[in-house]
């Protein structure tokens, strides 16, 4: 009797040990779905930034990084008020961790912002967002990277100034011609 109960002692402390277990399946599909929800916000600066967590970090191609709430509304209110901008993306694979705290989504996206001609300007590329369970439960943002598929456009060439120098009058004399030396 006295083995039965340090079995059943083991066997309570072993199996409390393990924790609880996190149906992966069930959170990416989550993830997924709340990447598409997240993706619909981009005319809605608020809605769009209440996906981060206040210490996240973005990582925009040919910029700073950007680290915290503010900051990251600072770039994103930026980045939405050029004009023509447009934003889309979606999402194409993710994966949650074992304990179910931490996740990834992937996928491509598509931005269009008017040039300085006022021509809509087309960028396509990929992007990776690191989210992480809150203690609340709720799924955030806590890096997102993101970079295009084709290196950006050279930059237009310079133009040399123009010289402010006149040009050196011509002279309407005639000069005299060399002599002979006989």
């Amino acid at each position: 009797m006295r083995q039965y109960v340090w079995l059943l002692l083991a066997a309570a402390t072993l199996s409390a040990g393990c924790g609880t277990s996190t149906n992966v399946e069930q959170q990416r599909s989550a993830l997924l779905a709340l990447d598409r929800e997240w993706s619909q916000t981009t005319t809605d600066i608020n809605k769009f930034l209440s996906y981060y967590a206040a210490d996240a970090s973005v990582y925009p191609q040919g910029m700073p990084l950007t680290t915290g709430s503010d900051a990251i509304r600072d770039a994103m209110t930026k980045m939405t008020s050029m004009p023509g901008f447009a934003l889309q993306w979606s999402a194409t694979k993710a994966d949650v961790s074992a304990s179910g705290d931490l996740g990834y989504t992937a996928g491509s996206y598509q931005m269009t912002a008017n040039d300085a001609a006022g021509k809509p300007m087309t960028e396509k590329g990929k992007y990776v967002t690191v989210w992480k369970k809150q203690s609340n439960g709720q799924w955030k943002v806590t890096e997102d990277i993101f970079n295009a598929d084709a290196p950006p456009p050279p930059p237009a060439p310079a133009v040399a100034p123009k010289s402010k120098r006149a040009a050196p009058a011509r002279s309407t004399s005639k000069r005299p011609t060399p002599r002979k030396r006989g």
